[in-house]
């Protein structure tokens, strides 16, 4: 990439401009070459964008640079006269399907977060040096990490749902839930319960202790069975934890520092059943019990 970067154009243009000006390839070869690369655009176009609008024509062309420059990169080890070998061996085309191989292995690491990908990300215009395999890389790594997290929430929920735990892939949502479970988790140590859900007796024990006891004593529980937990998880659950501060129990913490209002502010951290939160908001269990809050309910949902 550092001739790339020097000369202010994308690595594989700079390899056939070269390779015409030294005659490696012929008039002839350069320009089925770009017939090659006219003819993918439009196809990409067609199939993703739209042959309509120039702006739409001329994206789909950066689309096909960027494939292009990913598959030959990965196949030259940087190398500008292997780079032209393989462009006179195998031609345009191989290097477009190398760079295309990359981009749907996405779908290998997780479809839901390859549905997320737009395929102009990988778009290169002509006077653009970035380098597209860092690009990619980094789209690999967030997949691993989205399916990591997908993984993680379904062990967790396993364990410490409280209530029916719906399929969801959108990763700030499953973030969210599984802060709320691994709070739960940590909660119910806190109390030296066994158990992996809160009913309203063990609720009310969590409170009773965090209202009561001095909230430096608490935090360094806290700490402690923060660091019992993560001990008693499989290597890589761990290091996710880690990676992404969901270890941290920031909100927790600064809730148990205030030592305020801890009634009005615990339940929206936990996860706890339905049954238990309707009670807590001395809601119905279950049916209604005809008190005052449950006459609003009914008048809600009647219509006007």
């Amino acid at each position: 990439m550092k001739i790339a970067e020097l000369r202010n154009k994308p690595f594989v243009l700079l390899v056939l401009k070269d390779g015409l000006a030294e005659g490696y390839f012929s008039e002839e070869f350069v320009h089925k070459t770009k017939q090659q690369l006219s003819d993918m655009s439009l196809r990409i176009a067609s199939d993703n964008l739209s042959i309509i609008y120039a702006d739409h024509i001329k994206k789909a062309c950066e689309i096909v640079l960027g494939i292009i420059n990913l598959g030959l990169l990965s196949h030259c080890e940087n190398s500008t006269d292997k780079a032209r070998e393989i462009i006179k061996t195998h031609g345009i085309v191989y290097c477009f399907r190398a760079g295309w191989a990359k981009y749907s292995g996405l779908k290998d690491i997780s479809a839901e977060y390859f549905k997320k990908i737009d395929l102009s990300t990988y778009a290169l215009a002509a006077d653009d040096t970035s380098d597209i395999r860092q690009l990619h890389e980094e789209l690999v790594k967030q997949g691993q990490n989205s399916l990591r997290l997908f993984n993680l929430h379904k062990i967790m929920s396993a364990k410490y749902a409280a209530n029916v735990v719906i399929p969801e892939t959108d990763e700030d949502y499953l973030r969210f839930e599984l802060q709320k479970l691994l709070n739960s988790a940590i909660g119910l140590m806190l109390i030296d319960s066994d158990e992996k859900t809160f009913n309203n007796e063990r609720y009310n024990q969590l409170i009773q202790f965090l209202t009561e006891t001095d909230s430096d004593v608490i935090l360094e529980k806290l700490d402690s069975c923060v660091a019992r937990f993560a001990e008693q998880q499989p290597v890589s659950s761990r290091s996710f934890l880690k990676e992404t501060a969901l270890l941290e129990f920031n909100e927790f913490k600064s809730i148990i520092t205030l030592q305020q209002n801890i009634a009005l502010y615990i339940p929206e951290i936990l996860e706890l059943s339905v049954n238990l939160t309707n009670e807590l908001n001395d809601d119905f269990e279950g049916g209604y019990d005809f008190g005052m809050d449950d006459l609003d309910d009914i008048a809600y949902l009647k219509p006007d």
